[in-house]
Parts: structure tokens; sequence; C-alpha cells
């Protein structure tokens, strides 16, 4: 760091407290991927670099301001759960972490909305408003308890419940940003239309901290269902899991929650670590024969569900699914997804998901066997694929897991030609290779490489137009 470390700390304490400035982190999840991805990402974390955690939107403007005044990057942290190296300092500057960010501001009961922090995390908004008002964001990623609402936002994050209400950033009508400048700027009310601008948010939603730091925002609420109903269904065919989401669409059913994963994914992540795979329950299901898993849920009143319910099931069952009557079954998954984290702190190897592409449900057979083809390395171990299913769009965003040794330099490797050739086959799908969780800084390349030069150029000026001293976030999503 050119200027001297020191002094500029004991500014930055002056300006927002002593208690708010760190050398360190202030908090490193078990979920995040990031404290060990100094090996896959090749960034060197023992770089000097401070850590300012404002408390206020002011405080927040006031770091900016201090850092731009001094020539500083700043790199702007959530939860760290990231998987592309989005929050991870690129050079030696000022960290803005946003857990300090984390009032909940207010609740509008009678309209549903709540205005809060972007540093609070996804659990603690969801515990206090399901307890306090009866209400809930429906986000629901398997890091919620890290993960923050900024974070979420910023990077389009997906959840069990996306089919019914979108990506995270779907129901945010207001913001709070702070811009490179230093300056507050208000964006939105409370309906989605910006009549007195461009779709500033929708911009920011996209940005992954790269345009402006999302402070506050204000997002729409929902009633907690009163009951909730859940089903799993295997087909032997991709094809007829695909082929049964496209007949409950055109049947007019609204599930909350639609995912399908294969086998492997469902054996691995969602049942054996909690059934052992040797247990009858798990045996009579007979998954060598099973290539697609369908998960469905509906919430709300039981008469209304009751019903979708019964079509769902007719539905599948016309498509040669096979429902899972194992009521044990069903639990287990349900709450392996919605209440546990995605993966344990203690599993050993590296766990990736290596990108998150967005393809046409209709392409989902082909993606997986792409997915089964590309991973052969016998340097990665694939874990299986989820798709969440965003409807009416009948589109799909995926994470394909894969294991790896992050010591083996050959492991990585393959790793990084695994995306590299998955980034040009999606592409051919005419989907996107990266949809939510964000380019960082892991995929600017490879993005770069597959994008229209036009298109790039354009993203560009974007950049250079909002930001342009390149102080938010430089090196990450696109390079300037």
């Amino acid at each position: 760091m050119t200027k001297d470390l020191t002094s500029i700390r004991k500014e930055l304490e002056k300006l927002i407290g002593r208690d708010n400035v760190s050398n360190n982190f202030y908090k490193i999840s078990d979920y995040c991927m990031n404290h060990i991805a100094k090996k896959i990402l090749a960034i060197s974390k023992s770089e000097p670099f401070l850590v300012a955690r404002p408390r206020t939107v002011k405080q927040a403007a006031t770091v900016v301001k201090y850092a731009r005044s001094m020539s500083l990057p700043v790199f702007i942290r959530g939860g760290g759960t990231g998987y592309s190296g989005g929050e991870i300092p690129t050079m030696s500057g000022i960290v803005l972490e946003t857990t300090g960010l984390d009032q909940i501001i207010e609740v509008d009961s009678k309209g549903r909305y709540v205005t809060c922090g972007a540093g609070v995390s996804v659990k603690d908004l969801n515990s206090y408003l399901q307890t306090e008002h009866g209400l809930w964001w429906p986000h629901d990623p398997g890091s919620r308890e890290w993960a923050t609402v900024g974070g979420a936002i910023s990077t389009l994050g997906v959840g069990a419940y996306s089919t019914k209400f979108g990506y995270a950033s779907d129901g945010v009508t207001a913001m709070k940003i702070v811009t490179p400048e230093g300056d507050i700027v208000p964006l939105g009310s409370k309906v989605g239309h910006q009549w007195s601008s461009y779709d500033l948010i929708a911009t920011l939603a996209s940005g992954e901290g790269t345009l402006g730091l999302i402070a506050e925002t204000t997002i729409k609420l929902f009633q907690v269902p009163s009951r909730r109903i859940v089903g799993i269904a295997l087909f032997s065919t991709f094809e007829g899991a695909v082929q049964a989401c496209n007949s409950l669409c055109d049947a007019g059913l609204n599930p909350e929650s639609l995912m399908l994963e294969d086998t492997l994914r469902f054996t691995l992540e969602s049942i054996g670590p909690f059934i052992s795979l040797r247990d009858p329950i798990v045996k009579e299901l007979k998954l060598d024969s099973v290539e697609a898993v369908l998960i469905y849920s509906y919430g709300g009143f039981a008469e209304v569900i009751e019903s979708c319910g019964r079509h769902t099931r007719e539905i599948i069952t016309a498509n040669r699914g096979k429902l899972v009557e194992n009521k044990q079954v069903v639990d287990t998954y349900w709450k392996a997804k919605t209440e546990l984290p995605s993966w344990s702190k203690d599993i050993g190897k590296l766990k990736v998901h290596s990108f998150t592409p967005a393809i046409p449900l209709a392409k989902a057979p082909d993606f997986n066997r792409k997915y089964e083809e590309l991973t052969n390395d016998p340097k990665l171990e694939r874990i299986g694929a989820r798709y969440y299913i965003i409807l009416p769009y009948l589109e799909c965003t995926i994470s394909p897991t894969l294991m790896f040794n992050e010591n083996d330099p050959e492991a990585v490797m393959a790793y990084d030609e695994f995306t590299c050739k998955y980034v040009k086959e999606v592409l051919k799908m005419e989907g996107s290779p990266v949809s939510t969780l964000g380019v960082g800084m892991r995929l600017v390349d490879v993005i770069e490489s597959t994008t229209d030069m036009a298109q790039v150029q354009f993203m560009k000026h974007v950049k250079r137009g909002l930001d342009p001293t390149n102080l938010f976030n430089p090196g990450k999503k696109i390079r300037i």
C-alpha cells in the first residue's frame, strides 16, 4: 500500500470509531468458501488492507469519500458466502464490510414491506419478520445464516422458493445507495415502476458491488403460509421430469418450489447425510433406475394447496413419475434444503458450485449429460446438479457441484478447464453462463472471452459512467 497503513487506520477510526476498523475480517462463516480460496483464486490474503465496518449509511458514505480522497479502492463485502471471489481484495485497499448495517428500520405490516440495512442476514431478517409480524421474505438460500440481504440482492440470489417469487432482487422496490463519490442516493418507492428514471434498482442489483454500495433496501413481503405441502417424484429420464414441469405450468398450477435434481445430488447431499443408503426406506426407492428427482411445494390455505397437490400428483403419474410416499424421506429432504446449510465445514475437500448457469428448462436433459461427460477427470468428484425452475418462464438456474483437493494443482487446473468448457456448452444451449452468485473475479476472463466484444465494451461504458475512478471492486465482474 502506497499510503501509510497506520495513519490510514487512525483516520478511519476517527471517522467511524475504533471498534469498527480492523486488519482482519470481522466475520468468516463456516459456509464461506472464499476463506480457503487463496489457491483457487490465486490471490494473496497476506497483503495489508483495512476492514471498515460502518454502522450507519452516513458512516458508509464517509468511508467511501475518504477512500476516494486517498485514491484507495473499496471492496464491498457482505457475509462472504459467494463462490467467485466477489468480495476478496484484488489489491491493497479498504474492505467495506456491510454486516454493521444490520438494522431492521421499518416494517409496514399493512402494506407488507420491510426496510432494512443491507448487512442483516437473511436468517435474522426472516426470523424477526415471522416471529413479530407473521410475514416473510421468500428468499431461502442454503447460506441463509450468513448471507446478507444486500449480498443476496446484488448477486441475484436464488433459493427454494424462487419458482414462485423469483430471484432475491425481484421483490426489491427501493434502495438507498452510496455512490462512488460518497453521495447517498434514494432509489424507487413501494412499487416496482421507476417513472422518474431508468430502472437503476435492477442495474444496481446486478452490479455485484461494482457500481455502487447497496446500503438499505425496501423489500416486498408476504404472509407466512398457514400450511405447506411438499412432494417428491422420481423419473427414469430427465425428459420425463421436464415434461411433467411443462404440464404443471400448462395446468395453471403455481408451486412455490419446483426443483429438479439428478440422482447423484439427491443421494449424496439431500438424503445420504441423514438416512443410510442401506436403509430399507431408501432401497425401496430403487434409485438405480432413476435419472431425475422432482421436488415441489405449495404454501397457503389448506383447501387450496391440497387441491393443487392432488392435481400435481395426477400430472406426475400421467407423465410416468413415481411419487415418493414415505414421509420420512420427504421430510428429511425438505429439512436439509430449507433448514440446514448447503454443506458442513468438516467436509475435507473443497466443495464448490463451479458456476451457476441459467438455461431454458427444455435443455436440462442436455445439460445434465454434458455435466457427466465433462467431469470424467479423476481429479474431480461429481456431487450432482440441482435445477431451480423459475415459473412461468420455464427457465432454470443450476448449481452443478464438484469436489476436489485444492492443494493439488492438477485438480485446480481440471476444475478451471471444466468451467471454461461448460461456459461454451451453456452458450450453445442459448443460456447464460452465470445467473446467480456472481461473476466476481474468478469468471472475468471466461466471460470476457466468450461474450460479444460490443457487449463487453458497452458494459465497460456503464462501469466508467457510474464509477469513473474504478473505486468499487476493481478487477471484479468487468475488468477496466
